[in-house]
């Protein structure tokens, strides 16, 4: 095996390669630097079609003994476009294996100062959102022999609930964390307070009753915990989202939709 099959079996072996992990390489195996190995050998590789660039500095492998070659791994990839991130919102739902519809889209949440715009490679799409807190309920998931980090289902829970727009709507969201195992009180409250808005208080505490009632995931919760949540709620009624007609939930203070339950019943 010449240096250029060894690049292309690690390659193959990682399915995604970054920079970091090439450099790394050529210095072990070549004792060279990056910059060697990309002129001398990283060209050639795509040239002949087993290495494709996704972006700057991340690379994905293909196999070319494959007739039916299967797309890159959105997984792999969004873990690998930033040194500090998780995978979350309905990415997160699909890796907790809860995801009610398959998305081609990966949303990455990482630090402001390692946000990127937003692309496409092979009709995947990759989207980055900010966030502050990168410790509180995260995961570290082995995945194909790799680690990755992903939220929690507690803090999928909530930040579904914050942002439905990244979770394919609110239907899709429901149905979603309605298969959703593995959350806690604990962990519930823990991402709550990352956030500290009245207004996700109340809407968490009415889709967690809920999911309570109507789905086996979520027994564990108690009435007591609900009541945790309710505390922290203010006295003045809000707005789950805009609309016509609505009708107000008691014990969140918060207008829904009139008819906004009937959606979850595509979930029984």
């Amino acid at each position: 095996m010449d240096k250029t099959d060894k690049l292309y079996a690690f390659a193959m072996e990682r399915k995604i390669v970054t920079s970091d992990e090439l450099a790394q390489f050529a210095e072990n195996i070549f004792g060279k630097n990056y910059q060697y190995l990309y002129i001398k050998y990283l060209r050639r590789l795509m040239a002949d079609g087993r290495l494709k660039r996704v972006r700057r500095g991340t690379y994905a492998a293909v196999n070319i003994y494959e007739k039916q070659r299967p797309p890159p791994d959105k997984y792999l990839i969004g873990a690998k476009l930033r040194g500090t991130y998780y995978l979350g919102y309905h990415t997160a739902l699909e890796l907790h294996g809860s995801a009610y519809s398959a998305y081609n889209s990966c949303y990455v949440a990482a630090p402001d100062n390692m946000k990127f715009r937003p692309f496409k490679y092979d009709n995947l799409s990759f989207k980055s959102v900010v966030t502050r807190n990168l410790k509180t309920e995260i995961h570290t998931l082995k995945y194909l022999g790799q680690d990755i980090h992903i939220s929690s289902p507690s803090r999928t829970f909530v930040e579904c609930v914050y942002r439905p727009d990244l979770c394919g709507g609110y239907e899709e969201a429901v149905k979603s964390l309605d298969g959703l195992g593995g959350t806690t009180a604990k962990g519930i409250l823990a991402s709550l307070a990352l956030y500290k808005k009245d207004s996700l208080y109340r809407a968490v505490g009415y889709f967690l009753e809920w999911m309570i009632k109507n789905s086996p995931y979520y027994g564990h919760i108690r009435d007591g915990d609900l009541e945790k949540i309710c505390s922290s709620i203010g006295k003045k009624p809000t707005y789950l989202m805009k609309c016509k007609k609505t009708k107000i939930i008691e014990r969140w203070n918060i207008y829904v939709p009139k008819n906004f339950e009937e959606m979850f019943l595509g979930v029984r």
